[in-house]
Formats: C-alpha cells, structure tokens, sequence
C-alpha cells in the first residue's frame, strides 16, 4: 500500500492559528444559516452560490454547456458575448456587484467557474475578500497567482494525460510544453499546481469513455503532480435520460467500486470528498435524485451566468437530475447526515 500524503504548505504558528480560526468562523457561520433556515423554515434562504465569472476560456472542451461545438478555442477565447474592451469592463463590474449583493445576502460558500476563471483573476481577488470559502474551478493552464487562504484551486480533469490533451486541446495549442515526463496540456497543468503556493485539488468528471481508465488516470495523478492535494469524482451529466452517454445506475456502482480500490492502494485521505458515505449517497441507486426538490445544491445554492443571471436550478442548466452525479449532491446529504469523515473532508477542501 502506498498511503497518499496530500500537500500542504508549512504553515507558521500564527498562520495555523489563523487556520483554525477560519474553520470555526466557517463552521459557526453555516451551523447559524442551517439553524435558521430548520427554525423558520425559510426555503428560500441559500448557504451557497456559484457564478460564473468570465465568458471567455482558452479551452476546447467538445462537451462543454457554455459554447456551441462548433466554437474552437479562438472563439472562446474572444468570449461567448464578444464584448469589446471597454464592455468587458463593465461586465466585470456586473458581476463584482452581484458578488457584493451575495455576501449582504449571508453567503457563506461560493465556487468560481467560467469560462476559465483565471481569466478574470481580478475577479476571484474581489471574491477572495469577500467571502470565507472561495472554491475555483479552473482547466489549470494559466498560472496560479497568490491569493488570500479563502481560495481553494481545483483543476478540472478528464481522465488519461492523452485522452485529456485530446478533448481538452483540439488546437493542440499546448502541444510544445514539457513538464518532467508529461507533454502538451497535463503538461502545462502539472507544472503550473506545483509553481503554486499551495496546490489544488484534482476534480475528475469521468464519462462513459473515461470510465475504464480511471485507476490509471489516478496514478498519473498522484505519480506526476508534486502538489496534489486530493482528487473530487463526479460523473458527468446529460440533458436526457435516453442520450446514450448518460451513466446507467450499474455505471454508478463501477465509479464507486473503482474509487474503493483506489482507496486500498493509495487511503482515503486521496478522496476528502469522496469519503464512503458520500459515495454511498451519490452513486447508490436507493439515493437517485429525480427532482430538484430533492437535491440540496437546487434547493440551497443559488447559480448565476457570465450575465449576472440566475441560470436556474443549477449551474448545469438543463441537464436531467436523473442523469447527474455531482459529487457537491452526495457530499452535502452526507454532512447532514453527521459522517465525520465527510465533515472532515469539506473542512479540508474549503480551506485554500
């Protein structure tokens, strides 16, 4: 068994007292928002929000729910919205204001997606002073800059270094880059989260194709990526029941047992938010979510586009919640039900 260490920067006594400060403020501040929303029964009260900060991504995903398909990584990095300069701008101070209206509002967690959210690193500064959990979700090819410890980085994954570079470079734009054994993309990616002052968190979204690669994809990850401090799984998301990549109920059960046999090999501490009663909630078929109402991420996250605009029940817009397997869904009714290895987990993950 090799037993994964997940990086963490030396700390100073002063920084680790401010640490563990910041986890009770984040503890006492959600158990308070939790507190009130059981005593009034507020439905409406939000502990959450994700938003998307930027229209503009240097990737070419082909599954992405932003860009039409036929848009390259040229258009997209022009931005969805093709604005000029001085639009930009203002569509910058769009969002600021929205980001300030959240924390009047009581928010506790935000997530920063895009677009490539560092692309409008400005952005995840303003968002960083405002909030005490800041989570990003970027494709890691743009360096991480310094940033206050409310900002945890987490880099999206798709499965093999080959097959990544492929759905994610088409362009092949990061094709020259070399980084110890790995080329192109990962390459890039890999570097770029061990330049960094505290590393990031893998998120792996594994479709019908990658499914059968995983177990390698997690040992290229913790063999080539100094810094790595865990790995998220989620399955991805269709808009129908019937598309044929949609993961079947018998696929969830093969993420999960995949997932415990990497456990075997490398512990637990290599999956902070993917703990067994996580999984047990979020690829069990008892646990399937048919509806918004039964989702905590619809019902208690509000989601917001590169407009400022509620997208809807979630980020995901129109994907069935039958078809999703959001690990933040499992993650959360796991923590409600009082698992300690979850609560663990989402303390580890919260806190940049």
């Amino acid at each position: 068994m090799r037993f994964f260490v997940p990086y963490q920067r030396q700390l100073s006594v002063l920084e680790k007292v401010e640490r563990s400060l910041a986890v009770v403020k984040v503890a006492s501040q959600s158990a308070f928002r939790y507190t009130s929303m059981k005593l009034t029964g507020d439905s409406q009260l939000r502990l959450g929000a994700s938003v998307e900060i930027t229209d503009r991504c240097n990737a070419g995903c082909n599954y992405c729910y932003v860009y039409p398909p036929e848009w390259d990584q040229h258009n997209r990095a022009k931005g969805y919205l093709e604005l000029a300069a001085s639009e930009r701008r203002s569509q910058d101070d769009k969002i600021l204001t929205l980001l300030k209206k959240l924390k009047q509002q009581g928010i506790v967690y935000i997530t920063l997606v895009g677009g490539e959210p560092l692309l409008a690193k400005p952005l995840i500064l303003a968002a960083a002073n405002l909030f005490p959990v800041v989570w990003v979700v970027s494709n890691g090819t743009i360096p991480f800059p310094a940033m206050p410890r409310s900002v945890t980085w987490f880099v999206s994954i798709d499965g093999t270094p080959d097959y990544h570079n492929a759905i994610r470079d088409p362009k092949n734009l990061f094709g020259k880059h070399r980084y110890n054994a790995l080329t192109g993309m990962t390459a890039q990616i890999a570097q770029n989260i061990d330049e960094s002052d505290r590393g990031a968190y893998i998120h792996v979204t594994l479709t019908k194709p990658s499914l059968p690669h995983f177990r390698e994809t997690v040992d290229w990850l913790v063999g080539n990526i100094t810094k790595l401090r865990g790995i998220v799984v989620s399955g991805a998301a269709t808009d129908f029941v019937a598309d044929p990549n949609t993961l079947t109920l018998s696929d969830r059960l093969v993420i999960k047992g995949f997932i415990e046999q990497a456990a075997q090999v490398y512990g637990w501490d290599l999956f902070p938010a993917n703990q067994p009663k996580t999984n047990e909630f979020l690829f069990n078929p008892e646990h399937l979510i048919t509806d918004p109402a039964q989702c905590v991420v619809a019902r208690r996250v509000d989601s917001y586009n590169f407009n400022g605009e509620s997208v809807g029940k979630c980020i995901l817009r129109d994907a069935d919640c039958q078809t999703c397997v959001c690990n933040v869904s499992g993650m959360t009714r796991s923590i409600r039900s009082g698992d300690w290895a979850s609560i663990r987990g989402i303390l580890r993950t919260g806190l940049g």
